[in-house]
């Protein structure tokens, strides 16, 4: 009779574990759904304050579907030890629990300790905000079986912010946010979201999952509803206007390739998108010549892309691979031959990078003959300077500085999350004045060297680690799901991107919940 007893009751705590995590699977895709939709769209009064009440109404859905989230969790938990079951923790896993403990810790330990809790006024990273990333990526790992109504919304949303950001750009305006605005300020907003380096933000996350759709669907329908989705997000990121989505465009266009070159179709599929970002550049440039705006001057990679020769021959030159391609009949590459072309276009990608390296090194230490310096010159990311990089140079010299004068716990353990500023304020006010006048100096416009101070070496390595450690992980399970590479893809190009800019609301929960779904297709696969 015991043990007809036991196993009804273990039998009900089965069954209990198993409604448990069907509730939460449910529950945390609403949540999901609801951001995706709630903080691209919402804005209390237009572009004023626009980024504390993305960030609000971030929080306010998290208050409200965390709640309910953390207790049924607990429940699934108590179910769970009661099983007896294994705990299966990855590499990322690892990291991520490391990178939580080591911000907890420079929040207590930073000097900085209520400012550390919600951050500072305008991007809210605090303590709460890394929190909630955590929570999004654990969530996601374990429960995000519905995760393709979740991508679909987030692209779907993405579709119409990215067409308002085109028609603002054209100088129309559907959604009235450009009311009472200058033709200067009208130049630094863009769509919903705002800010235009924020705009970019967003869309360099979302767009490398169209990406991986068109990339190798099967269906003609997906295939033409995904090359339009790409057509639409190209259009407006060659008119943004920030030269830091470019570095992303070629970190996620690297992945692609990298995955691309072994066989035919999906190699044919990626100079058709190569040809898209061409066209794209050429098409928007005509269009914005139709109404102007006086005040908006393009950023040099932005200029070259629209209406340089060199991109026209590069079009020329894509579109015609796109053609040979198509009529090969060869379905596979030699390996080889893979394996060679891969090899090349790394190494061209570190020659170009050591390059321009070496080449801002003695273009800003006058080592270069005349002529050539001369046109350089016209370009001013080759000089290294205070203004270098819309004033990044003064920045990450300022910062770099800071740090090396920082005590042994502060380089250990940082001065606590989004603190940067509260540190600055209370040890190098008048440095910072004299540089920046009564401006604040939020973050350290690089989201790596921004981590350094802020969760200092150790929460700096974890930081990175989740990063590397997920995108290694995803490119060797995507043969199993491709999806994967459409989030590693999407991880890199948020690396990237970042270099030049930091952790905000548009787009560092997005990554987060990203980094959940491959980290749920991964242990998905390898349990099988």
């Amino acid at each position: 009779m015991s043990n007809k007893l036991q196993k009804t009751t273990e039998n009900g705590q089965s069954a209990g574990m198993e409604i448990t995590g069907q509730i939460i699977e449910y529950v945390l895709a609403a949540v999901a759904a609801a951001i995706c939709m709630a903080v691209p769209f919402y804005a209390r009064n237009g572009y004023d304050q626009i980024g504390n009440a993305k960030f609000e109404i971030y929080k306010n859905i998290l208050c409200l579907g965390l709640v309910p989230l953390l207790i049924l969790t607990a429940l699934y938990g108590f179910f769970w030890l009661r099983e007896k079951q294994k705990c299966r923790l990855s590499v990322t896993d690892g990291f991520v629990l490391a990178y939580l403990f080591l911000t907890v810790l420079a929040a207590i330990s930073g000097g900085f300790w209520q400012d550390a809790l919600w951050g500072s006024f305008g991007w809210n990273m605090g303590l709460m905000a890394q929190i909630s990333f955590v929570l999004l990526y654990f969530l996601f790992s374990r429960f995000g079986k519905y995760y393709r109504p979740v991508l679909f919304i987030l692209c779907g949303v993405s579709v119409v912010v990215f067409l308002i950001g085109i028609l603002h750009r054209m100088g129309i305006d559907p959604i009235g946010f450009y009311q009472g605005l200058t033709d200067g300020q009208m130049a630094q907003f863009l769509s919903t979201m705002g800010q235009a380096t924020w705009y970019a933000s967003y869309l360099v996350v979302v767009l490398p999952v169209g990406i991986v759709l068109f990339l190798y669907t099967q269906n003609r329908i997906w295939r033409v509803v995904s090359g339009i989705y790409i057509f639409i997000s190209f259009c407006t990121l060659v008119t943004q206007n920030s030269d830091s989505a470019y570095f992303a465009l070629a970190g996620f266009m690297l992945v692609f390739f990298w995955v691309c070159v072994g066989k035919r179709e999906s190699l044919h599929r990626f100079m058709a998108v190569c040809v898209l970002f061409f066209a794209a550049g050429k098409i928007m440039y005509f269009l914005m010549r139709i109404d102007p705006n006086p005040e908006l001057q393009y950023d040099f990679l932005t200029r070259l892309v629209l209406n340089s020769g060199l991109t026209w021959g590069l079009l020329v030159l894509c579109l015609a691979l796109y053609v040979v391609l198509r009529r090969q009949k060869d379905k596979d590459y030699p390996v080889q031959t893979m394996l060679w072309v891969r090899k090349a276009v790394l190494a061209g990608t570190g020659i170009v990078i050591v390059g321009i390296i070496l080449i801002i090194i003695l273009q800003t230490r006058e080592l270069l003959p005349a002529g050539i310096a001369e046109k350089l010159s016209a370009v001013s990311y080759f000089r290294w300077e205070g203004e270098w990089g819309n004033g990044r140079g003064r920045i990450w010299s300022f910062v770099i500085k800071v740090f090396g004068e920082e005590n042994l716990l502060h380089k250990l353990l940082g001065v606590g999350p989004d603190c940067l500023s509260s540190y600055v304020a209370a040890y190098h006010s008048e440095q910072a004045e004299t540089f920046w006048g009564q401006k604040v100096l939020t973050n350290a416009h690089n989201e790596w060297l921004n981590m350094l101070i802020n969760g200092g070496i150790l929460g700096a390595v974890s930081y990175m680690g989740i990063f590397v450690s997920a995108i290694r992980r995803f490119i060797k399970v995507a043969e199993k799901d491709i999806l994967l590479m459409g989030i590693a893809a999407a991880t890199v190009s948020y690396m990237a991107y970042n270099f030049f800019c930091y952790q905000q609301v548009c787009c560092t929960p997005f990554v987060f919940m990203l980094l959940g779904i491959g980290e749920y297709l991964c242990r998905r696969e390898t349990a099988k």
